[in-house]
């Protein structure tokens, strides 16, 4: 099982990203063979980003995000979310992994990958997760 980051699902839907072939290609891949885990961040991160005019060249409406996720949703194995176990191990450990602003998104879904055991990624950002010894495999699309 993979989880995958919000990264990886805005370059699979921008057509214009060079990243798009190669998460497009990886996030496809895990998706038939029915391993893809999303946490309820990523789902927040997606919408917030894929409909911002200041991050999309051709920001999404919200109901093609609504329409997007309720197909997601019915193709991922898992949808995982916080609990207060995970914000509690997660907030004991910001000031050792010197979380500050939007690492926090991050943080949390790794400490969201822990609590429920799964220890595979699919990311553009390898090195916001190396520092979590619980991570043992980052996969990580073509950046060329």
């Amino acid at each position: 099982m993979y989880y995958i980051d919000t990264n990886i699902l805005i370059y699979a839907n921008d057509i214009e990203s060079p990243f798009h072939q190669s998460a497009s290609e990886i996030f496809n891949n895990i998706l038939s063979r029915e391993e893809v885990i999303i946490n309820e961040i990523v789902l927040t991160e997606f919408f917030s980003i894929i409909t911002d005019s200041r991050k999309m060249a051709f920001p999404w409406s919200t109901d093609q995000v609504k329409h997007y996720i309720k197909i997601l949703l019915d193709a991922v194995h898992e949808l995982h979310f916080l609990n207060i176990e995970i914000i509690t191990d997660a907030f004991k450990s910001i000031k050792q992994f010197d979380i500050k602003r939007y690492g926090i998104y991050d943080h949390l879904i790794a400490h969201s990958m822990k609590f429920y055991g799964v220890s595979r990624l699919v990311t553009l950002n390898r090195k916001d997760f190396e520092k979590y010894g619980f991570i043992k495999e980052i996969i990580s699309p073509d950046r060329s």
